[in-house]
C-alpha cells in the first residue's frame, strides 16, 4: 500500500490520506460519544462551546507564534520555506490538528477528568499524544537519540499546554486551531 502511495500524484495521496485519518480517528471517537457516552458529539467534544474564549485563547497564542516567528527571521536568520504543497496544507496544517485535538483533548482528557484530577489526566493524554509520533519518528528515520528527545519534550510540553488551553477554554476550536497554526510554523522552518 505505501509503495503504491508513492507511485501516485500528489493531490489523491494526499486525498486518501486524510481520507484514513479521518476513518481512523475520527469516526471511532464519535461512535463512541454516541454509543458508550449517550452523547452528541460536537457537544460532549466541546465543538461549539464557548466561540468567544477560544478566540480569546488563539489570539493570546497566535501573538506568542508570532514572536516565535519574528524570533526565527531577524534573529536565527533561517529561511521560510512556503513550498508547503498541497498534502502539507491538507493533512499537516488543517487535518492533523482537527483529528488529533478530537482524539487526545476532546475525548481522552475528556474521558480521563472523569477518573483523574486535571493534571494528571492531562500528563497522561500528554503521554499518549507523544507516544503516537513514534511511528512517525521511524518511518521517517529520525530516530536519533539527541533529536529525539527534544522532539519528546517538545511534544510533551505541547501536549499540556493543548489540554491546558482546552480546560480553560471550554472550547475545542481552540486547540485544534492553535495545533494547526503551530504545525504551519513546523513547515515554513523545516
Amino acid at each position: 500500500m505505501v509503495q503504491y502511495l508513492d507511485l501516485m500524484d500528489p493531490v489523491p495521496r494526499a486525498i486518501i490520506s486524510a481520507t484514513i485519518k479521518i476513518v481512523i480517528w475520527v469516526i471511532p471517537v464519535i461512535l463512541l460519544v454516541k454509543i458508550m457516552e449517550k452523547s452528541q458529539p460536537f457537544s460532549y467534544l466541546q465543538l461549539h462551546h464557548n466561540f468567544r474564549k477560544a478566540l480569546t485563547w488563539i489570539g493570546w497564542v497566535s501573538l506568542v507564534l508570532l514572536f516565535y516567528l519574528v524570533i526565527n527571521l531577524i534573529v536565527l536568520n533561517n529561511n521560510i520555506d512556503i513550498q508547503i504543497g498541497f498534502n502539507g496544507w491538507l493533512n499537516t496544517i488543517l487535518l492533523v490538528g482537527i483529528t488529533e485535538e478530537i482524539v487526545f483533548r476532546g475525548f481522552l482528557l475528556r474521558k480521563l477528568m472523569d477518573s483523574f484530577r486535571f493534571w494528571i489526566a492531562n500528563t497522561i493524554t500528554s503521554l499518549l499524544f507523544v507516544s503516537i509520533h513514534f511511528p512517525i519518528w521511524f518511518y521517517k528515520g529520525l530516530f536519533e537519540f539527541a533529536n529525539i528527545l527534544s522532539s519528546i519534550l517538545t511534544l510533551f510540553i505541547l501536549g499540556i499546554i493543548f489540554g491546558f488551553i482546552y480546560k480553560k477554554s471550554n472550547s475545542l476550536w481552540s486547540v485544534i486551531l492553535i495545533h494547526s497554526l503551530y504545525n504551519l510554523l513546523v513547515l515554513l522552518f523545516s
